[in-house]
């Protein structure tokens, strides 16, 4: 569902470590002048190589195929770049209920001083190693790098990671949300189904994938609340909260909630056999990406605010070993 956003910027990837180009300021540009942006594909690309054996075969990074995770971290990124004027990039991830949008334009992003700055930004800490949900937080004005800068010497130094998450929670702005985009309003069409009516097509789904379905009511009330027509400020939709390239990258319309429950259980139980069964890393990459879940594992980082607080929702009907 991807192979034709994977057409556009495979050809304009900045090779690794690359410095930023001298880029004019005019009103768009091509994604060779945005080295962050590039970065952020060229790494989804890389990581998705390694997903076959989490996705099936249909995960084929050699044709142009995002996996799910990736997918997922590469929006998270790039919305923030590019704001509410990189729809056209993002729109190629995004599932109509009968097709895949069409690619943009190579020389169609926005490309202001604005955008640069936050590009140059993520390129310098995509180079540090930082997650992209991290990056994501920071050109959303919620962090600092330095916040994160100080929470990873505090893990270095032998800090509990409650001490630093609450230390990092402490750090946290609400600066102004991003604009709204028109593409992740609910249809106005329906009918939507309800969670309740769809429980038979949760236990079959659950069963074929080896998920509890304790586990995915718990993901559902956590993310959603049972809504289908929810949209989260980072632009996931639905009952189990897709994010339009992670949709994409399982063949399914987020906005139908029968497809959405499909998706998100089949990404779920993914996860699962990818962190070999320990559920909370599996949730903390379902909520803020795989990049940071293996932060988190490998002791280079904490859940932190929203994650945690899913974490707990999640562990109070669902207990978490």
């Amino acid at each position: 569902m991807l192979a034709s956003l994977v057409a556009v910027l495979a050809l304009a990837v900045a090779p690794a470590g690359a410095a930023p180009a001298e880029v004019p300021a005019t009103a768009s540009c091509a994604v060779a002048g945005l080295p962050g942006l590039a970065s952020q594909f060229a790494r989804a690309l890389r990581e998705s190589r390694t997903y076959r054996d989490w996705h099936g075969p249909q995960v084929a990074a050699d044709d142009g195929v995002l996996a799910a995770g990736p997918a997922a971290d590469f929006w998270r990124v790039t919305r923030v770049i590019l704001g509410p004027g990189g729809a056209a990039l993002v729109a190629a991830a995004d599932v109509t209920p009968f097709q895949t949008v069409g690619a943009p334009s190579r020389a169609g992003l926005p490309c202001d001083r604005s955008v640069r700055a936050r590009d140059a930004l993520a390129w310098s800490m995509s180079l540090g190693g930082y997650s992209a949900q991290e990056i994501a937080d920071v050109l959303a004005g919620h962090l600092t790098r330095a916040d994160l800068d100080d929470a990873r010497a505090q893990l270095m130094a032998g800090q509990p990671r409650t001490a630093v998450a609450a230390f990092l929670e402490a750090q946290w702005r609400e600066p102004q949300p991003l604009a709204a985009d028109a593409r992740l309003t609910p249809p106005a069409s329906g009918p939507w189904q309800t969670l309740e009516s769809l429980e038979d097509d949760l236990l079959t789904l659950a069963a074929r994938h080896g998920v509890a379905p304790d586990l995915v009511r718990a993901v559902i009330a956590a993310e959603s609340a049972g809504n289908p027509r929810a949209v989260s400020s980072a632009g996931a939709i639905g009952l189990m909260q897709l994010m339009p390239a992670t949709a994409a990258s399982l063949g399914v319309d987020p906005w139908q909630p029968a497809q959405n429950l499909a998706g998100g259980i089949a990404y779920l139980s993914s996860l699962l056999r990818a962190y070999g069964g320990n559920a909370r890393l599996a949730l903390i990459a379902y909520n803020a990406g795989p990049q940071h879940a293996n932060r988190v594992r490998d002791g280079s980082a904490v859940a932190y605010r929203e994650t945690r607080r899913y974490l707990e929702a999640i562990d109070a009907r669902y207990p978490l070993r």
